[in-house]
Order: C-alpha cells, then structure tokens, then sequence
C-alpha cells in the first residue's frame, strides 16, 4: 500500500507543477481597443455651452497615427512595459490631454489592450505679448499642433519688437512627425525681420523607442544678415554683418534597452562671410568629422504640479558621451585642429520627494601643441516637494571658456534667468545664473485654466576671459509671480507668466515681465546627442 500512496503523491505533485506552469505562462494581445475622444466630453466639467462647436471645429486624430506609435501587436506577449512606454511616447507628442494604456485579461491565456485618447485643443491662435527689461514685443501667432489630425505641426507668427529697434519679424515653420507615416521627421522654418534671415531644413530619423535600433540626421542651415554686439559702449548695439550656410550629417548605431550603447559618428561643413574681422567666431569655415561612443540608462516616474497642471514623466537615469574627431581648415580663416569633448549626467530621486539632475560638459581642440577653444559647462537642477501644493525647484548653470580666441558673447538679462534687469544690459565670454523658486499649485481652476503661484531668488554674472571670479560681481533680484495654466494645452506655450522683479543693484521693481513658459523645468531629461563641438552657441540677437 505504500508504493500506492507514493505514487498518489507524485500524481499530484506533477498535476500541480503543470498547473503552476499553466499559471506562469505570458498573457496574449487578443485584440488592441482604441477609444479616441474629442477635446471637451460632455461627461467633464469642462463641458459648455460652446463645446459641440469648438468639437466640430477641431479634427479628432487619426487612428493611424496612435497606432504607428504602439510598442505591441495583436498576438504579440503582453508586456506591460511595452505599454507604459507607449503611453508614454503619446502623451509626449503633446496633442493629447489624456493617455491611458491598459489592458484587461481574458480567460487564463489572454488580455485585450485598452487604449484611450483625449486630444487637446490644437488649433492656438494667440496674441503675443511679452514684456520686460525695457523692451516689449507685440503681434499673433497662429498655431495648428495636430493639422487635420496627423500630428502634423504648422506655425505663422508676425510680431513687433522694440528690441534693438528690430521692428517686425516673422516666422514660418511646419514639423511632420512621420513622414509619409515612415520613421524620418521634417522640419521646415523661415525666420526673418529687417536685421537677419535664417531658413531651415531638417530630415531626422530620431531614436523614438527605447529598443529603435539606429537614427540618423541630415540638416542645411542659411543665415544672413547682420547679428548684435552689446558693448556697453553705446545706446545701440554695434551690427555684425554675416552669411553663415552649413551642413550636417549624422548616423547612430544602438544596442541594449534600458540601458544603451551608442556609436555615432558626424560630418560637419561650414561656409561663413563675416563683415568684421574681429567677428569671426570660433569654427567658421571649417569641416569636421567626429565620433562619439555614448550610453544612457532611463526609467521614468509620473508626477504632476512640477512645472503645471499637465501629468509629467519624470526621467531618472544617466547620459554619458566621449567625443573624439578632426576639425580641418576650409579655408578663410578656418583652423585645423584636433578635438576632444565628453558629456556627463545623472539624475535620480534621493528621496520620495527629492529629485536632484547633474550635467558636466567640457571639450577643448588642440593645435599646434596648445589647446584652443576649451570649454566647461555645469549645470543642476532639482526639486523638493514640501507638500502636496507646494515645490521648491532651482537651477543653477555655469558656461566658461579659456583658449577662445574667436568672437564670443552671452547675455544676463531676463530672458536668460535674471528677471528685473535691462535686456541685452550685461554681457561676457562666461555667464553663471541660479535661480530658485517655491511654487505654489493650489489646484484652483477655472473651466480650461489652472492658476499657480510663484516665489522667486534669482542671481548671476557675466564676466570677460582672463578675470578671476573672486573679481566678478554677482546681481540679484526678488520677485513674485503668477502662471495661468492652459489645461487644453501642453508644453511651453501652455503657462502664461506674469513676474514683478526686486532689482536689488538698483533698489527697485521693475515693470511687469510677461511672457510664455516657467523660467526653467523643476526636472532634466536625458537624451541622445549626436556628436558637435561644445560651447559653440552665442547670444546674438
């Protein structure tokens, strides 16, 4: 009788193991429920009077261009990561209000995915206005984010700027997310008023996905015109004639998935006429071709009231990149030289409620045996949540050069960080800026707008090469300040900011600042960067 309760008891041991097994085994997509809803849902409290019309007016996006964006097909294994990054990649597409990706299981073997979209309203005619530091800028914009439902971007805008007499300036600028519903992007602009042209065209093939295998880039740029330098000499900037055109290539190879590897290499060629000599800047009329090996790691955490009102993915990871390559002369002025640069990032959250992101980039060319053009960026940001309403958010950003025997010039005024000074009014070769703020979100609404409140601390300087920073004054301003909050909008031109700024070098308020966005993001991101020289970019005009 014993071998027969032996074998009793190997019976159901065996039957439990397959019934574990039956347990363990992956669900299957039975089938993918897309369920799309306009801007205003009579079920919302935002619903009004006007809603079926401005709905009416409004093109509900296509079906097609949620589906190109999911990581997952009927039949595949449910993943659930493959389903968080999709909600994901849709809500950062910036056209709609709401994304959920869910699934539901079906029987033991199988899930139906759930995915829902509200769209935002994408149609933004707008009155600009912006003032602060003297100068003040006024016309219309006209914005289509998700023209006819395809995601795809137009933007018109005219406006008047008092800003070194500049007077009227115009921009037109159309993105295409996918074109021909392919991998690559377009983007297309015009930028022009009486002092300077630029024109713009992009084909991209970016790194979408967290397992998109390689990308590439092909870019031409033409500018002409005349650029600004503040002196301090005079009422009025001195005009910098130029004609810049350039040339860029780039191509990426990529391995792993939440953590990647990248191998990238970038060919670059620049023709520059410059009307002043002294104005050359730093890799005019050169080539170059540079090699990068890169990785970044990233997982994200959702979070809301940072920045506004929106729901925010809040990356935490790290970005290195080691650049090595050839600069060579194409002549008129250029310079032959051999390069090197690396990039370093980390962010994380220290605690539930502390968030902290580093970024240190540095690069240097070297000559004939001494270093040119050596440049260091630092830059941190971060953020304490004091309570459900409140955050404390600050940056702090440092750019300084050595070597730089070219033309170089950063502005400190308010649209870079210091609010309640003179725009253009400081300028140098290195410029360091902090700014800290105690952000109040209250959650009060009204039909589509948020309200919040501000706090602010701001300080910096500009200073010249070869002055010490114990040498260097800092300047500081205090200040209030108020944002409405689009909640049918996202992104930048979805806050509208009012500041008031105590100039504490003068010992007064400054007029009124207004204009579009907060002074800076209470978090990083991390991102693939093709191969360029660093601390190439100027404040010019």
């Amino acid at each position: 009788m014993k071998w027969i309760a032996g074998v009793l008891v190997l019976l159901v041991s065996a039957v439990g193991g397959v019934a574990q097994q039956i347990d363990s085994l992956p669900l299957i997509i039975r089938s993918i429920i897309v369920e799309r809803r306009d801007i205003f849902d009579e079920g919302h409290a935002d619903w009004f009077f006007g809603a079926p019309l401005l709905n009416a007016l409004h093109t509900t996006t296509k079906p097609y261009i949620i589906e190109d964006e999911f990581r997952f097909e009927e039949g595949d294994d449910l993943d659930t990561t493959a389903l968080l990054e999709t909600e994901r990649i849709l809500r950062r597409m910036g056209i709609f209000a709401n994304v959920r990706v869910t699934y539901k299981q079906v029987g033991q073997d199988s899930a139906d995915v759930e995915v829902f979209t509200q769209d935002r309203w994408s149609l933004r005619p707008a009155l600009l206005f912006g003032t602060g530091g003297g100068v003040t800028s006024l016309g219309g914009k006209l914005e289509e984010v998700n023209l006819f439902g395809t995601a795809t971007q137009a933007m018109v805008y005219g406006l008047h700027r008092t800003e070194n007499d500049i007077g009227w300036e115009g921009m037109a600028q159309i993105t295409q997310r996918r074109l021909f519903r392919s991998e690559v992007n377009l983007v297309a602009a015009l930028k022009a008023n009486r002092f300077r042209t630029d024109q713009t065209i992009q084909f991209n093939k970016p790194y979408r996905t967290m397992t998109t295998p390689w990308a590439f880039g092909l870019g031409a740029w033409n500018g002409y015109g005349s650029d600004f330098f503040y002196d301090g000499s005079s009422a009025q900037p001195t005009l910098l004639p130029f004609h810049d055109r350039e040339y860029v290539g780039w191509i990426s190879q990529a391995s792993g998935e939440r953590d990647r590897l990248f191998t990238s290499a970038s060919v670059r060629i620049s023709d520059v006429d410059r009307g002043i000599p002294s104005s050359r800047q730093a890799f005019d009329n050169t080539g170059h071709f540079l090699v990068a090996f890169s990785s970044i790691s990233q997982t994200y955490r959702r979070s809301q009231f940072l920045n506004g009102y929106e729901t925010e993915d809040v990356q935490e990871g790290a970005w290195g990149s080691a650049i090595i390559g050839r600069i060579f002369s194409l002549g008129n002025g250029g310079q032959t030289m051999w390069y090197i640069g690396a990039q370093a990032e980390q962010s994380r959250y220290v605690t539930s409620d502390l968030y902290l992101f580093g970024h240190v980039a540095g690069g240097t060319g070297f000559g004939t045996n001494r270093a040119l053009y050596t440049y260091l960026e630092v830059t941190g940001l971060g953020h304490w949540r004091l309570s459900d309403n409140f955050v404390l958010a600050g940056r702090v950003k440092s750019q300084t050069a050595w070597n730089w025997t070219a033309f170089r010039q950063l502005v400190l005024d308010y649209e870079s960080g210091l609010r309640g000074y003179q725009a253009n009014g400081l300028s140098g070769d290195n410029r360091i800026i902090t700014n800290t703020e105690i952000r109040w979100f209250p959650g009060w609404k009204a039909w589509i707008f948020g309200f919040s409140g501000v706090a602010f601390y701001d300080a910096g300087t500009v200073w010249n090469q070869g002055v010490g920073l114990q040498a260097v004054r800092f300047h500081n301003a205090v200040g209030l300040g108020l944002r409405f909050h689009n909640l049918k909008a996202s992104g930048s031109d979805a806050v509208f900011r009012f500041d008031v700024a105590y100039n504490m070098d003068t010992r007064s308020f400054s007029g009124l600042i207004f204009t579009v966005s907060q002074m800076f993001s209470a978090f990083g991101t991390h991102q693939y960067r093709p191969p360029d020289e660093l601390g190439s970019d100027l404040d010019l005009q």
